[in-house]
């Protein structure tokens, strides 16, 4: 973990190092360098730059279950190569799915939509999102209630095939969710049908009605019972089912989650995906530059004071999400996310963002394919042929 009171320098320092070795920092540097890099020294900004081009170079590659893992891997985190790899032991029979698919949750208006976004960016090297890709994850004005009203997907990498249609390298999706606002337990069997393959992509996740489901409320009821069946796919697994679990929370708001109420139905969601296979969920902050500017207006002058709170209260932060929702350290990450890329103005890259962004997103790729892997482990085995 980063540890608080660090200069920016010494910060971005651990952080690069802390990536080479494989663990994971608890605390990003501060906003100031995700938005300025240039206010590293240029030694450390080369050093993100190649980190981030390692980043690029093994999420490009990505192949679900890939067996052995690519050099960009064990470059990036020379641990790996102590570790089996992931796909061995997988039956001859197994059928991989194609992609790795990443479930988005969260509140409201915490940023998902705009993780996302920042996900495509950062990979591409890219100032905006194509439009297409913009059409279908919106970003709202956080004023507002509600941003994303259906279960999207994107696909931040698409599957490269060779001449014969094999894949070669799997695509990457993720899937944006509509925020919770309830906290109910509607709103948990919503996720709960997300989370097992069975909801169709575009699809308006919500029971028939409130006084039906209400009447019918009992988890082991058929989804076919409370939900309407054009939005349920009819065949699931491997296929259908989102393969990492990422949730996100905004982290200017003074508790995350934000109350008792709140706190107990993101605990008990995260038990069902753990329930469901999904081990190890990775917890998402966003807005740390909101952070650092409400400090900047209410603490002192000095830059190095300013620093020790601003790392002093990220950690604090962070050490109650894992109180809370008894989820590793290592598993929350903070990361400020580029804007929408909306208007006239067109925001410009940031080897920080990029590099704060890529981590995550291998890290839930890994998850995927941890995920993926336990599931075609668990596949019965199908009887060899004998000759009578």
């Amino acid at each position: 973990a980063t540890a608080a009171g660090a200069t920016p320098a010494a910060a971005a320092r651990m952080d690069v190092d802390a990536m080479a070795g494989g663990s994971a920092p608890s605390v990003a540097e501060p906003p100031q360098q995700q938005r300025n890099a240039c206010a590293l020294p240029p030694s450390m900004v080369a050093i993100m730059e190649s980190q981030v081009e390692e980043m690029r170079k093994v999420l490009m590659r990505f192949k679900v279950c890939s067996s052995p893992l690519p050099p960009e891997a064990l470059a990036v985190n020379p641990a790996l190569n102590e570790q089996e790899p992931i796909g061995a032991g997988i039956p001859a029979n197994a059928t991989l799915p194609p992609h790795a698919d990443i479930l988005v949750f969260g509140p409201s208006g915490s940023g998902k939509s705009s993780l996302i976004r920042t996900f495509y960016r950062a990979l591409h090297k890219v100032q905006q999102v194509p439009a297409d890709f913009a059409e279908r994850i919106i970003v709202k004005d956080t004023a507002m209630n509600e941003g994303t009203l259906k279960y999207i997907s994107a696909t931040i990498k698409p599957a490269k095939l060779d001449h014969r249609g094999g894949v070669t390298s799997s695509a990457i999706l993720c899937h944006d969710t509509r925020g919770h606002i309830w906290m109910d337990e509607r709103e948990q069997k919503q996720l709960s049908v997300m989370m097992d393959g069975s909801v169709k992509d575009g699809a308006l996740v919500q029971q028939r009605n409130y006084r039906y489901a209400r009447l019918l409320w009992e988890f082991w009821r058929r989804d076919v019972d409370l939900f309407p069946p054009e939005i349920l796919n009819r065949r699931g697994g491997l296929q259908t089912r989102p393969h990492a679990i990422l949730f996100v929370f905004d982290g200017f708001m003074e508790e995350i989650p934000d109350g008792e109420e709140e706190t107990r139905f993101y605990r008990e969601i995260i038990q069902m995906t753990r329930s469901k296979g999904y081990m190890h969920p990775q917890v998402v902050l966003t807005r740390i530059d909101r952070v650092e500017e409400s400090l900047a207006k209410s603490g002192p002058a000095d830059p190095a004071e300013q620093e020790l709170r601003l790392r002093q209260v990220l950690d604090r932060k962070i050490e109650d999400v894992v109180l809370k929702l008894e989820v590793p350290r290592t598993s929350v990450h903070f990361i400020e996310n580029y804007h929408s890329g909306t208007g006239s103005v067109v925001e410009g890259r940031n080897v920080s963002v990029d590099f704060h962004a890529l981590k995550i997103l291998t890290q839930c790729c890994s998850n995927a394919d941890a995920f993926v892997a336990a599931s075609l482990h668990s596949m019965p085995r199908q009887a060899g042929c004998t000759m009578q």
